[in-house]
């Protein structure tokens, strides 16, 4: 067997041809350069469902196989029917026993094609003045730094190289690696994924970008948006609760039926496709989970959602996800090998767009947080805390007392013992245990730092050697190693209980699938949250740990947080040293017009340098004529007692220039609280139309910008990027202060010592380029096509008065620039605005 399938592909089916109870499953397997089976996905199991999906899924080189339950290899007529058509096709047909012990080749795989380069001539002739871009796409003009950038990708496929490209605002970056993109996955059946950190940017690849290149680029190629698998109803979870609809008498119960109705009409069962937003504890209730899913033994695998979209994924040339999404996919990849399906199906080559953010994707990935709510939703899927009759465990006693039979009475009462006399009274035990472990955090924190018991400011604390030799950290290692120990009791009991089951006969066992697989998924989190506790206390060097602690009208939230100093080498192992081709672009990845501070930060630095390419694209907008940039030299820094005072003042008189149709760009919400309570009044009595952030949604709040008479936004941190505003309705962009973070983060303070350590400057090596990037990300709103025209006013003074300014103001392109007391910008202002 070792001469068709690897070890992995061979646990895989036998996995799923047991959980399937021996009957038929088909399976799509991907083959190596020496055409053996490296990976084995179940798509379905026998039935006439099952080829039409499998169609979909394979390509060139791929090998279909599925199971004879009788042992008998001996392909039926229905068999070579199907091995011709998928011959046909260029892909393999298999027939292997139960065990997955003999194997009968009714198809050998065929090698896998010679890889096609990308052609620089046809690529060339696609962005031309006369090309298809120019033929169909209204307002085109033809831009150079367009096809450099798409030569660049293209390069980065044929040698298998990583390519790092800023392209300024206006090259058209998306349609610049789409093109190339698309050929590839279609030419060489090799998808390609291209990664992104915004919805925005996700929904206009697929609703814009995609659909013009597939209707008017002469290439068929299918794109299919991947979404993370709680974003689909979870058929048996939903069947659960509409067998239970008692235990559901509460607000939750509207929504609960109207998704009831919903999943018989819907055709994708996603989320987005509601026509509300659910709550969150309503939608836990009935959403995919990876650890509550039966996978191949669910009873609705054949109809199940996720699986579906999984499947079309499979079929697809090019995927669009997210990072975060990605990043959970390349861990797994980690675990099963890079040739397999993991959350997403196989691929060797990415491109990151929105490449800015990949450090802060890669570190949120990495860190770990246990709280107390994080901790009660766990406990609270066992048994609802006020509902007692709501739960698995509720559930179970139910299910068990109905579906035993009388004659299992001794198994029953081992089973029901465990249940009934350790797993629903301890939950209670470690529920207290739990809550007193973390109000005595919260005290000891609010004791150390000599706060008021009843502040409701937020406090954050980070772990240093210091804090080690502490009362406090004397009652925390106590009090964690305490919960630590509650949790392992009651792990071990859910394991004895789980064990304890599988003495039950598989009638019962089936009927009891669903709640056991939930039960499962528990256990593996309660374990999850006992690790990272633990690893919470410990000293292991290279991470950042602190508290935050904060007092609500429910209680003192406190919160145990880890996070690593570096992700540079994660990045270089998982990403840039695995895949064949990796593009990492954005309109902001060069400070001071070099990538040094992204390629340390990432790991690219580590990369041996001829496999990294670097492009610098600048806007190809005219900002001489297109842009105004005024820097008033008489406002007070920000960190001055007069600063408040004068900045009102400067917006009022800049806002009144421009009419309004401006953002208003804060890096705190709590001056832009401050602010816009002082301004609203006077900036409605002007005839303009004043809106803040977190009044409404941000894309209803967007939409109203838009349409409103005279808007100004007053935003923070989502509206410095991802925005896009054209034509007269954004004239102005104002930068109240330099978007610096808060440098006492706990992270960030950790990381900067972390430099410093290493012979580092942490401000101008860390702290400035973050800031610096962010910076032209906000000053990029302004400028969105040739077409548009208006000021950025940047209202901190240290932008010329300290020495690291000049970073920020280097970072623009060339733009005229007045610079002078508040009389003199206002007025050149307006000379501009008349202009």
């Amino acid at each position: 067997m070792k001469r068709y399938f690897s070890e992995n592909a061979l646990l895989q089916m036998r996995e799923a041809i047991s959980d399937a109870g021996g009957n038929e499953v088909f399976f799509l397997g991907r083959t190596d350069e020496a055409k053996v089976v490296i990976d084995a996905e179940p798509l379905a199991r026998g039935n006439v469902d099952a080829v039409a999906a499998i169609m979909i899924v394979t390509s060139f080189g791929d090998v279909v196989i599925h199971n004879h339950p009788s042992g008998i290899l001996t392909p039926s007529q229905a068999d070579i029917e199907i091995a011709s058509l998928m011959g046909n096709q260029g892909v393999g047909f298999y027939i292997v026993d139960n065990a997955v012990e003999r194997c009968y080749q009714a198809v050998s795989p065929f090698a896998r094609t010679v890889l096609e380069r990308l052609s620089y001539p046809e690529l060339e002739r696609w962005y031309a003045p006369g090309g298809v871009l120019a033929e169909h796409l209204k307002g085109y003009e033809h831009r150079a730094e367009q096809t450099r950038m798409a030569f660049a990708v293209a390069e980065a496929f044929n040698e298998e190289r990583i390519a790092v490209i800023e392209a300024g605002t206006g090259i058209g970056k998306s349609l610049a690696y789409l093109l190339p993109a698309a050929l590839w996955g279609l030419r060489n059946k090799e998808r390609v994924v291209i990664s992104t950190n915004t919805i925005n940017l996700q929904e206009q690849l697929i609703k814009k970008d995609i659909p013009f290149l597939q209707k008017h680029g002469e290439i068929e190629f299918r794109a299919v948006l991947v979404k993370g698998r709680n974003n689909y109803l979870c058929l048996r979870k939903l069947e659960s609760v509409k067998a239970e609809p008692t235990l559901f008498k509460d607000d939750a119960a509207n929504e609960l039926q109207t998704i009831i109705d919903w999943s018989g009409k819907t055709g994708e069962g996603c989320r987005s496709d509601l026509s509300f937003i659910p709550r969150d504890e309503t939608w836990d209730e009935i959403s995919c989970e990876a650890d509550q899913c039966g996978r191949v033994k669910c009873p609705h695998y054949a109809r199940c959602f996720f699986y579906k979209a999984r499947r079309e994924a499979a079929g697809a040339d090019l995927l669009v996800v997210n990072h975060a999404l990605l990043m959970a996919d390349v861990a797994v990849r980690q675990e099963t090998g890079y040739g397999s399906t993991a959350i997403l199906p196989p691929f060797e080559r990415i491109i990151f767009d929105e490449g800015h953010h990949l450090e802060d994707v890669a570190t949120s990935f990495l860190s770990a947080q246990v709280s107390r709510n994080g901790l009660l939703r766990i406990l609270g899927k066992l048994q609802h805390p006020r509902k007692t009759q709501r739960g698995l465990l509720p559930l179970l006693s139910t299910q068990l007392s109905r579906e035993v039979p009388e004659a299992m009475d001794d198994i029953y009462m081992e089973v029901a013992a465990i249940l009934e006399g350790r797993l629903i009274p301890r939950r209670l035990t470690l529920t207290d245990t739990m809550n007193r472990a973390m109000d005595a955090i919260g005290i000891a924190l609010n004791s150390h730092l000599r706060k008021d018991a009843g502040s409701k400011e937020e406090i954050k604390l980070r772990l240093t050697l210091t804090i080690y030799s502490t009362p406090l950290w004397v009652e925390v290692e106590d009090r964690v190693n305490e919960l630590c120990r509650e949790i392992g009791e009651y792990v071990i009991a859910l394991k004895n209980f789980l064990k304890a089951c599988e003495k039950l006969p598989d009638k019962v066992l089936e009927k009891l699938a669903g709640s056991l697989v939930d039960l499962k998924g528990v256990r593996g989190r309660l374990e999850t949250a006992q690790v990272n506790l633990r690893f919470f206390v410990a000293r292991e060097e290279g991470f950042c740990r602190w508290f935050e602690s904060k007092k609500t009208t429910k209680g003192l939230v406190v919160k145990l947080c880890s996070s690593p100093l570096e992700v540079a080498e994660s990045l270089k192992k998982v990403v840039f040293d695995k895949f064949k081709t990796v593009i990492v672009t954005s309109a902001t990845l060069a400070v001071g017009e070099r990538f040094d501070y992204l390629k340390k930060r990432t790991g690219l630095s580590m990369v041996p340098g001829p496999r990294v390419s670097e492009l610098l694209l600048a806007s190809p907008f005219d900002y001489q004529k297109q842009t105004f940039v005024g820097i008033p030299t008489d406002i007070p820094e920000p960190v001055a007692s007069g600063f408040e005072p004068v900045l009102n003042k400067y917006l009022l008189q800049a806002l009144g220039i421009s009419q309004g149709r401006a953002f208003v760009l804060f890096t705190s919400y709590s001056l832009l609280s401050r602010i816009y309570s002082r301004l609203a009044e006077p900036l409605k009595k002007a005839g303009l139309t004043p809106m803040r952030q977190g009044e409404i949604n941000r894309h209803l709040l967007l939409s109203q910008f838009k349409k409103g008479h005279n808007p100004v936004l007053f935003g923070t941190d989502s509206f410095w990027e991802g925005v896009d505003v054209k034509g007269k309705a954004l004239e102005q962009v104002i930068i109240t202060r330099l978007p610096f973070r808060v440098p006492t983060e706990p992270i960030l303070e950790a990381r900067a010592e972390h430099i410093a350590s290493l012979g580092g400057d942490p401000f101008m090596e860390y702290t400035v380029p973050q800031a610096v990037i962010k910076f032209k990300q906000g000053f990029g709103r302004l400028i969105r096509s040739k077409e548009d025209r208006g000021a950025v006013l940047i209202l901190d003074s240290r932008v010329l008065s300290k020495n690291y300014g000049k970073s920020f103001l280097r970072s623009l392109p060339d733009v005229r620039m007045v610079k002078g007391k508040g009389e003199e910008v206002f007025a050149a202002m307006s000379e501009f605005f008349r202009g």
